[in-house]
This record gives C-alpha cells, sequence and structure tokens, in this order.
C-alpha cells in the first residue's frame, strides 16, 4: 500500500475537519444538505454525462490500483533483469523464457515470448512492442484525463449552490425578520463553495496529477522493456544493454543505482 498517499488524504480531511470546527460558532451551517447534493450530485452527474459509466468505472479502479496498491517502479530491478536475460540469450537462446521470475513484468514477458518463441525478426519486434507502449500510453492518457475533467465540476456546482443560497436569500428581503436571517443565510449560501473547493483540490485534482505521474513512469518503464528486448535481439554486449538503459533515467535516479562494469571485465569483450 502506498502510504504517502494515504497520509496525504488522511491529512486532507484533517485540514477540512479542522476548519469547519474552528471557523464558525454554529458548525451545523457545514451540514447544509442542499450545497452537499448539488456539489456531489452534480459532479456525478455531469460526469456520467461526459464519459460512458464503464470508462467512468475503469477510471475509478485505475486509482485505487495505483494510489494504494501500486508498488513503486523499480527501474534498476528491471534494468539488471533485462542485462541478465541478456546474457542467458546469448549463451542459451531457447531456455531464455524459463529465466524469468514469476513477478516479471508483462510486457518483458510478452517481449521474451515474441523474441524466443515467434522469432520475430528486429523491425517486427519493435512495430509490436511499440505500438504496446503506444496504447498504453493513450490508456494512461485517458484514466488522468477523466479525472481532470472531472475535477473541474465542483468549483463550478460550488457557485451554482451559492447562487441559488443568494437567490432564495433576496426573495426574503422586505418580509419581517429579513435582516436578521441575512447572515445566516448567506453563510448556508457560500457552503456549497466551500464544498467545491475542498472536493477539487484536496482530492479530485491531486487524483489527476498523481495518476499523470504514475502514467508517465509507467511507459519509461515500459520504453526501457522494449528497447532492452531489441538490444538482447541484437546480442548486444551486457555492458552496452545497461548503461543505454540508464540513460532513460533522470540522473538522480541513475546516481542512486549501483554499476556493474565489473561482472563484465572479467572475460567478456563487447559483441
Amino acid at each position: 500500500m502506498n502510504f504517502g498517499v494515504l497520509l496525504g488524504f488522511v491529512f486532507s480531511f484533517a485540514i477540512t475537519a479542522y476548519a469547519i470546527l474552528t471557523s464558525a460558532d454554529d458548525r451545523a451551517v457545514f451540514l447544509d444538505e442542499h450545497g452537499i447534493v448539488i456539489v456531489i450530485g452534480g459532479t456525478i452527474t455531469v460526469a456520467l454525462l461526459c464519459f460512458p459509466f464503464k470508462q467512468l468505472f475503469t477510471s475509478f479502479k485505475v486509482f485505487l490500483r495505483n494510489m494504494f496498491f501500486k508498488q513503486k517502479v523499480d527501474y534498476e530491478k528491471t534494468i539488471k533483469m533485462i542485462v541478465s536475460l541478456s546474457e542467458s540469450y546469448r549463451t542459451d537462446p531457447k531456455n531464455l523464457a524459463a529465466k524469468l521470475p514469476p513477478k516479471a513484468h508483462p510486457l518483458l514477458k510478452d517481449g521474451v515470448a515474441l523474441l524466443v518463441d515467434f522469432g520475430f525478426n528486429y523491425e517486427k519486434l519493435d512495430d509490436i512492442l511499440s505500438n504496446s507502449v503506444k496504447g498504453q500510453k493513450i490508456r494512461n492518457n485517458e484514466n488522468a484525463k477523466v479525472w481532470q475533467t472531472v475535477s473541474r465540476f465542483p468549483p463550478a456546482f460550488g457557485l451554482l449552490g451559492a447562487t441559488v443560497g443568494m437567490i432564495a436569500l433576496l426573495q426574503t428581503i422586505g418580509s419581517e425578520g429579513a435582516q436578521d436571517r441575512i447572515g445566516p443565510a448567506m453563510a448556508t449560501a457560500l457552503v456549497a463553495t466551500f464544498y467545491g473547493l475542498v472536493l477539487a483540490n484536496f482530492f479530485l485534482i491531486p487524483i489527476s496529477e498523481k495518476l499523470t505521474e504514475v502514467g508517465k513512469e509507467d511507459i519509461i518503464l515500459r520504453s526501457i522493456i522494449h528497447e532492452g528486448i531489441l538490444l538482447i535481439h541484437q546480442k548486444e554486449h551486457p555492458l552496452f544493454i545497461e548503461e543505454y538503459l540508464k540513460s532513460f533515467l533522470s540522473p538522480a535516479i541513475k546516481k542512486k543505482m549501483t554499476s556493474s562494469q565489473g561482472n563484465y571485465s572479467g572475460g567478456q569483450k563487447a559483441a
């Protein structure tokens, strides 16, 4: 479980609760059902109008998986696994699949199958793996786009709730005791705006940004696997493969990675 994300949501709820508990003498004003229904109900309704239910459900599942259950991307482990496979392919190509660990990345498993079982040449391997990476990038962007779009709705519906509240308030002006009701009525009208801003800025926007970042990491990993499979096919030297695949990473990540240069300097020569 991603405890950083969980902690972020806990803090979001805590800050919202703190704002409610310390900003008004009558905290019941924040329980205005009209504002809650307009903001949450309106957001859900417009989301259903914008996207098919199946896409919304898929995006919600992706959110749960990536935000809470997805493990951190381990570039170093994947690169070293590809390097190990390249060594095996140079000596015993037919048993390459047996060298794959059970929890290897699905694209790496597919790439090894295409390389060994089907025997595709370099161009066909490149085409298939490129399309796989491109397709996944599109799906990642679509899932993030759903949350980016939905995050725009709550503030607008919060304003709508405030507008409705102000209309109801203005209707009472001129009636007996209207002056005493103006303050409480305006506070109630602005509750919808409060919930719209909280929902968008504490939850929906961070979710969309997190999914965008997770999607970028996923595509970098898939690109590494894509190029790694092609380099294995070319029977490039393991050290070259390792250094080439590291070039996909930022300097900060590369600095943390341990080099395997000593493992190849003993008896192997570059192909």
